[in-house]
């Protein structure tokens, strides 16, 4: 368990807005804040939730903590917010993998950790591996078939991940790997005109 001591001591300003909590499912809360007109509740995308973004726009900065923990910080009337990698180590994050967002009472309490909710709904899930064939035809355009290759799995590589945070599905993708596979020359690739000399014999 991670312990959320910060390395400097800080005085909390007045006059500070107030994080709200809303209860999300029975018996789980999550604390959100007001940004303008939206609604905060992962301070890591925009407020529709489909642009990974730096909570730095949130009025976040990095701060460090006891154990050589690191995190984005934002304090508020009630508590302090902050986020971090899944592992609760580092303010790293990346649009691969979901934030784990904390919320901490005024005496340093923890009111909110995702790191948490994710582990009980995966264990109460039913997790799958799912493995898919994909078949392309591509011009090459004077580049080579390997480069064609490494340009495809790329792209299905960030094809995976723009899905994954736009959070547009009802399932959750937890990772994903794109594997190397070898490339085959297309026979249909060669002129379409019929050789006639073959057919009379010539």
């Amino acid at each position: 368990m991670t312990m959320w001591v910060e390395l400097v001591e800080r005085k909390r300003p007045a006059g500070l807005p107030a994080a709200e909590r809303q209860e999300v499912a029975p018996g789980q809360y999550r604390f959100v804040f007001r940004q303008g007109d939206d609604e905060i509740s992962d301070p890591s995308h925009n407020p529709g939730g489909a642009l990974f973004v730096s909570p730095r726009e949130y009025g976040f900065s990095i701060r460090g903590f006891q154990g050589g923990n690191t995190a984005w910080a934002r304090d508020f009337a009630n508590g302090t917010m902050l986020l971090t990698s899944a592992d609760g180590q580092s303010h790293v994050l990346s649009p691969r993998f979901p934030a784990r967002i904390v919320f901490l009472a005024v005496d340093g309490a923890v009111l909110q950790d995702s790191g948490g909710e994710r582990r009980v709904s995966r264990a109460s899930s039913e997790i799958v591996t799912v493995r898919m064939t994909v078949s392309a035809t591509v011009d090459l355009n004077g580049v080579s078939a390997d480069s064609a290759r490494m340009q495809l799995a790329g792209m299905l590589d960030d094809a995976l991940d723009q899905w994954a945070t736009a959070r547009q599905s009802t399932v959750t993708l937890i990772d994903h790997t794109v594997e190397q596979v070898s490339v085959n020359p297309d026979r249909r690739s060669q002129s379409s005109d019929t050789d006639f000399s073959q057919l009379l014999d010539l």
